[in-house]
């Protein structure tokens, strides 16, 4: 499946209007998970990789109108494929031009209210979301 014009979707919601800043959106498909490390008497590094990685995605986003606040604000607390914390995401993967979709988990998602121009917007602060 090649590109479809969105990096990410949680349900319906396509996280394109507004889209991350430039540099906002970071994905790593592959992270190595490590179960120890220590420093052998040879000084040289041992570390235990675990037989599974892990996937993570980085998202920052402009500041926003209320109504598209609440939009993303709703996919993100979204029950549909996800309980509670947890999100079932669907993201964009440049390095097989394909979508990946699983579940990832979240801490809290914070926001300030901001006023531009004379405009009341919200920013949603940057936030993770980390693969199972």
């Amino acid at each position: 499946m090649a590109f479809n014009g969105y990096y990410m979707k949680i349900g319906n919601c396509n996280f394109t209007n507004p889209s991350p800043i430039k540099d906002g959106f970071k994905f790593a498909p592959k992270l190595v998970q490590v179960g120890d490390s220590k420093v052998l008497a040879s000084g040289k590094l041992s570390t235990k990789v675990l037989p599974h990685d892990r996937s993570k995605i980085w998202v920052e986003f402009p500041p926003m109108t209320p109504q598209q606040f609440r939009t993303y604000w709703n996919a993100l607390h979204s029950d549909s494929g996800g309980h509670g914390m947890y999100l079932r995401v669907q993201v964009y993967d440049d390095s097989t031009d394909s979508y990946i979709t699983d579940t990832y988990y979240h801490t809290d998602f914070e926001y300030s209210p901001v006023n531009l121009g004379g405009q009341r917007m919200i920013k949603l602060e940057s936030f993770e979301l980390i693969g199972h």
